[in-house]
């Protein structure tokens, strides 16, 4: 048999009653009395505990798959005379810094190290891209590329940008400098060399199609 479960008001006096403690004004006031708050739990939402917790894997993930090129143990190596701006002689023009230019250009994408991102950004150390044909190299830097690239071995389906508005002194500076920096062993890039292929590839409207198109190029 079900047992009534007693109300709020249960053990109060009830008006009318013998007990002469409350009277009917105060007694109604006792009944419109809620009870105290309880306070409870309120746990996070379970979609954002495991969104947080994807994030804190892919984070993970990305610090061990990304190459960071050098030890973390030795810093940066740089020193202050290499870090100083080049100061013009005697009135002439300053030189292009083709590292300087590379660090501002390029990094971003391929990496100080020249060792590119894994499957994203392709490496420029000991690419064949970047020893082979100074003309198809001086090309990829005036026009883009874009779609599959073969690049030691691995394939990159990605979107190179022209960078045809430097000048040919700034292309030759830093295709010069990724020649020869990270191992690589390339001749220099002059800007005469530059300022032929940008003739010579003046048609050129958008970027080339991958790889198949850049070996058109090469002599």
């Amino acid at each position: 048999m079900a047992t009534k479960k007693p109300g709020p008001d249960a053990g109060l006096p009830r008006p009318g009653s013998e007990t002469p403690d409350f009277s009917d004004s105060e007694f109604a006031a006792m009944r419109r009395e809620k009870p105290d708050p309880d306070e409870k739990v309120h746990p996070l939402p379970w979609f954002f505990i495991m969104f947080l917790g994807a994030m804190g894997m892919w984070g993970a993930f990305y610090i061990v798959a990304t190459p960071s090129g050098e030890s973390s143990a030795y810093g940066d190596q740089r020193t202050v005379s290499l870090l100083r701006p080049p100061v013009p002689n005697d009135g002439a023009a300053p030189a292009v810094d083709g590292k300087q230019l590379y660090g501002a250009k390029c990094a971003a994408c391929h990496q100080a190290s020249g060792l590119g991102v894994a499957g994203v950004f392709p490496p420029l150390a000991g690419a064949e891209w970047v020893v082979g044909s100074e003309k198809v190299l001086i090309s990829i830097l005036l026009h883009g590329v874009q779609g599959e690239l073969v690049v030691k071995g691995n394939t990159y389906k990605g979107v190179m940008p022209a960078f045809g508005t430097l000048a040919d002194e700034e292309i030759a500076a830093v295709l010069t400098y990724i020649r020869s920096d990270w191992g690589n062993q390339a001749p220099a890039v002059t800007p005469a060399a530059v300022k032929a292929q940008r003739e010579a590839t003046k048609d050129q409207t958008g970027p080339y199609d991958g790889g198949a198109a850049l070996k058109a190029l090469a002599p």
